[in-house]
């Protein structure tokens, strides 16, 4: 018997993966290195591991090659593999990059394998002219598996469908992870009605002999990268930063549209710097000398007292706003305010998400290899 992927293993290598904040579905170089050489295995295996899984030559690695480099890693420290192949034995290759693989080996000048006879469903006889139209009836078939499985939310989760994924023969389990990624680029546990529906038909197209796209189409794309709605006051979503007009004060403004005085001043208002301060009494001043101004050049009237009350208060007003200007000017010029320290801790808390994610997948490293022992000792 041939071996293969099981599905314990499968669930196993997506913790990981998704642990490693995957982008767009897939995991650069750099996110890899880690869990690649906390196997301790050689850099030139390590470095023939990642020739042989990624298929696509595109320098990352998508579910199915990061489940490939796995199983390669275990089967050396093992001891299953004396040592690795020459390329990629034919039970690891996905049925979505079948193609991918016969083509690279008949540029080569590889022998290019055949499929066996169990596979010829999978691999052999698929279909490329998949069909993205669901048909109201399929649509309907669809809606019925969905609501069979949704959470008060109505979302879905991949293992909410281990029964369902069953009943498809014709489907092997890595081209279920396949359509659920590109459903999912985000990695997300969960998927919406818009996306299960996507995933139902796309599993349906499979089992009816249609190959599992790479893609989707642009239209699609848009819907499955939008961000989950997450109901947890901790989450980081509750977090919403105030915007530069809220809503209070964009009300303030309407309301108090009509004055009886216009500023024919400099306007500051879209000035984006953080000294809002030195920008308002800038303006202050500005207004007053221009006030001051228009009163020396007024003719003299019987009023003269009044005007010249005025100018004094005017006088004493442009003193004090004049003094404060200049107090602020002598202000220590590198604070920069609290927006640094706010900058500095969230690069912090970067960081430490950083390293929560690796050692999360070192654990999760351990515990899979733990389990194969398990298995091997079975």
């Amino acid at each position: 018997m041939a071996p293969k992927l099981e599905e314990w293993e499968i669930k196993k290598y997506w913790e990981i993966f998704s642990g490693l904040q995957p982008t767009d579905g897939k995991l650069s170089g750099e996110k890899v290195s880690p869990v690649l050489k906390n196997s301790r295995l050689a850099d030139a295996q390590l470095g023939r591991i990642w020739d042989l899984s990624d298929i696509d030559s595109d320098g990352e690695l998508d579910f199915e090659e990061f489940c490939i480099a796995m199983r390669l890693i275990f089967d050396v420290i093992n001891g299953t593999m004396s040592d690795l192949p020459e390329y990629l034995p034919d039970w690891l290759i996905p049925a979505s990059k079948s193609h991918l693989i016969q083509a690279n080996r008949a540029l080569n000048h590889q022998p290019v394998y055949a499929a066996s006879s169990d596979d010829d469903d999978e691999l052999g006889a698929l279909s490329d002219d998949f069909d993205w139209y669901i048909s109201p009836t399929d649509k309907a078939t669809y809606e019925t598996i969905y609501n069979s499985a949704t959470d008060h939310l109505g979302r879905i989760r991949f293992a909410a469908w281990t029964d369902f994924y069953h009943t498809l023969p014709n489907v092997p389990q890595t081209d279920v992870s396949s359509a659920w990624n590109l459903v999912n680029p985000k990695q997300f546990e969960t998927i919406d009605k818009d996306q299960a529906l996507v995933f139902l038909h796309i599993l349906s197209q499979r089992q009816r002999g249609r190959r599992v796209p790479r893609g989707v189409p642009a239209s699609l794309r848009a819907t499955f990268s939008k961000e989950v709605p997450d109901y947890s006051l901790t989450s980081h979503q509750a977090n919403v930063s105030r915007t530069k007009q809220s809503f209070a004060d964009s009300y303030a403004s309407r309301v108090g549209g009509s004055t009886s005085r216009s500023n024919t001043g400099t306007d500051f208002s879209a000035t984006k710097d953080t000294d809002w301060e030195e920008v308002h009494l800038r303006r202050e001043l500005a207004d007053l000398e221009a006030v001051i101004a228009k009163a020396e050049a007024a003719p003299e009237t019987s009023g003269d007292s009044l005007l010249a009350v005025a100018k004094h208060e005017f006088t004493q007003l442009l003193a004090y706003k004049e003094a404060q200007l200049l107090a602020q000017a002598r202000a220590p010029a590198g604070w920069a305010g609290p927006e640094d320290d706010i900058t500095l801790i969230a690069e912090q808390v970067q960081s430490l998400e950083a390293v929560m994610a690796s050692k999360k997948a070192e654990l999760a490293m351990l515990q899979l290899q733990i389990a194969s022992e398990r298995n091997e000792v079975k």
